[in-house]
């Protein structure tokens, strides 16, 4: 009885010896990785740095975006100059196919998974850019007539090709192959040695690690950041190596940026489109009727019954913010007439036909026609979100809000009735004072 005791007892311990090693060793583990700066020679390169493959380039640390894992079509992910060849595709297919380097043409291609007859397809189909962020990495150097796998964190402004999914394949300036980092971006334990000595730039927190994209036929074009020109951008179609770009009119880098929805909810929802376009984000007002969810209550026509997603939520710039929308009353006029019917001439305060011309605007939100540039005003009609409308000029009235009356940009529109209404500028698609619009 005593040895059975005793076996299970040692049986016990090195279980917990077991867990113990394991949950040190593995779960816990750090992973190994090689720092390589922008423009240091590799150890052990496939290529020779005379062959001029590609340009590493100098990148701005404040155009990176938040780190952790992201796929390889994101807009903004890369960067690039705009109508320059970024890495030189053609010299790299000419030296895989020279017979003297065949022992390295098998290595690149093994590590590539593809045959070496394969290679100047592939390549073809390669897109150069520039890392924005430090980025994870497997890299190989060539030894001994083998590729020799490492984990590394390329800085950013490396030079690197994409293959059709995103994904960075080579390194431009040394010709090495690379692979996905295999491990999660917290695991990296980042060692920085010799011309790799720590950059200035390295924030732990802006590490990225690249996904292949989950777009099936793969990628067609890439949005990049032009890294010469601020706040602009750039398409590159896939394959292409940067001489056919086109340009972006924005940085398409900063739709990485996220921003709390603020709350909305019981505020008019003028108000409310007008809080949330500020923050970057697109409205569209849903109704919300009594009848099918008891939503609207007793709440004022045009009040914000709800919102999704919900305040506070972080989302990135452009998401689209649903607005439950309490239903108002059935409009005793017409309202304003579509882009195709006939524009009824305004009225002035006589009656009198003037010989104002007409504009058409797009409503940003549905939003009530006023009977004055004031919002206690009696409602006339009412704009629907997308629909077009003519306006006729725009001058100052009053909103009321939670906070009080304010000062208010509005917009006459002309009513299918032959009369004029007024809308709050904050319903509208742009400023009309920028549309061609005069002053009433």
């Amino acid at each position: 009885m005593r040895s059975i005791r005793g076996t299970l007892v040692a049986i016990l311990v090195t279980l917990a010896l077991g867990l113990t090693t394991t949950a040190c060793t593995g779960v816990f583990a750090k992973v190994a990785v090689k720092a390589i700066a922008r423009g240091a020679p590799a150890a052990a390169p496939f290529f020779s740095g005379a062959l001029r493959l590609g340009t590493d380039t100098l990148v701005g640390e404040a155009l990176a975006l938040e780190g952790g894992t992201k796929k390889g079509d994101q807009p903004g992910l890369y960067g690039g100059s705009r109508n320059k060849a970024g890495c030189a595709k053609s010299k790299l297919a000419r030296f895989l196919k020279d017979p003297a380097h065949h022992r390295k043409a098998v290595e690149w291609a093994r590590v590539q998974g593809i045959d070496v007859d394969d290679i100047e397809g592939f390549v073809k189909r390669l897109t150069p850019v520039v890392l924005r962020n430090d980025t994870l990495v497997k890299n190989h150097d060539y030894k001994k007539g083998k590729a020799v796998a490492f984990d590394a964190l390329l800085e950013a402004g490396i030079a690197v090709l994409v293959d059709l999914y995103g994904k960075p394949v080579v390194q431009c300036s040394c010709g090495n192959p690379l692979g996905a980092f295999e491990h999660d971006a917290d695991k990296a334990d980042v060692t920085f040695k010799g011309e790799s000595k720590k950059w200035t730039s390295y924030d732990r927190e802006k590490v990225v690690k690249i996904e292949p994209t989950e777009v099936k036929e793969g990628v067609k074009s890439y949005q990049l950041v032009d890294v010469d020109r601020q706040d602009a951008g750039i398409v590159r179609l896939t394959g292409t190596d940067g001489t056919r770009d086109e340009p972006l009119p924005d940085d398409p880098g900063a739709q990485d940026a996220e921003v709390a929805v603020p709350a909305v909810t019981d505020m008019p929802v003028e108000e409310a489109t007008q809080i949330l376009t500020a923050q970057g984000l697109k409205v569209q007002t849903d109704s919300g009727l009594s009848g099918s969810d008891g939503a609207s209550g007793s709440a004022a026509p045009g009040t914000v019954l709800g919102q999704s997603p919900a305040a506070d939520e972080q989302v990135a710039k452009g998401t689209t913010v649903t607005l439950t929308v309490a239903p108002r009353a059935e409009p005793s006029v017409t309202e304003s007439p579509s882009p195709s019917s006939p524009s009824s001439s305004p009225t002035d305060d006589a009656g009198t036909a003037t010989d104002t011309g007409t504009t058409m605007v797009i409503a940003l939100a549905d939003a009530p026609v006023r009977e004055s540039p004031s919002s206690t005003s009696s409602q006339l009609s009412h704009v629907t979100a997308g629909g077009q409308y003519p306006a006729t000029c725009y001058g100052s009235g009053e909103t009321t809000n939670a906070h009080g009356s304010t000062s208010d940009v509005w917009v006459q529109l002309s009513l299918k009735s032959g009369g004029f209404g007024w809308v709050t500028a904050t319903a509208l698609q742009e400023d009309p004072a920028a549309g061609g619009l005069g002053q009433c």
